[in-house]
């Protein structure tokens, strides 16, 4: 019995954990070419969209566009940056060009303003 538990345990800590984003359709669009499926595009009501994914329980990960955050009332935004299943990650879409130039250089090996 306690190697059963223990093999459960095991794998319960391995699972992988799917990943969400929540953002506006220019900010889900980068993370769909990435691979990442499942991207919510945010609606009137934000904080509807960020409960309906807590609800869920079918991401572990969402990663959630900056802006949404920074329009919530302080309360809300702490519920959600308390968040742990799923645990929200907030992504800026300020990117300097600079930054953005070494990114592209680094992922792809070129660098496209040569």
């Amino acid at each position: 019995m306690r190697w059963q538990r223990i093999l459960k345990s095991i794998l319960n800590i391995n699972k992988m954990v799917k990943t969400a984003v929540l953002g506006n359709n220019e900010f889900i669009v980068g993370f769909q070419l990435a691979g990442i499926k499942d991207t919510i595009e945010v609606s009137d009501n934000p904080l509807n969209d960020i409960n309906k994914l807590k609800e869920k329980k079918e991401h572990g990960v969402v990663i959630i566009d900056e802006k949404i955050m920074e329009n919530l009332d302080k309360h809300d935004k702490e519920d959600v940056e308390d968040s742990v299943d799923p645990v929200f990650i907030p992504v800026s879409t300020k990117v300097e060009q600079d930054s953005l130039k070494r990114l592209i250089k680094k992922s792809i090996g070129v660098d496209l303003w040569k």
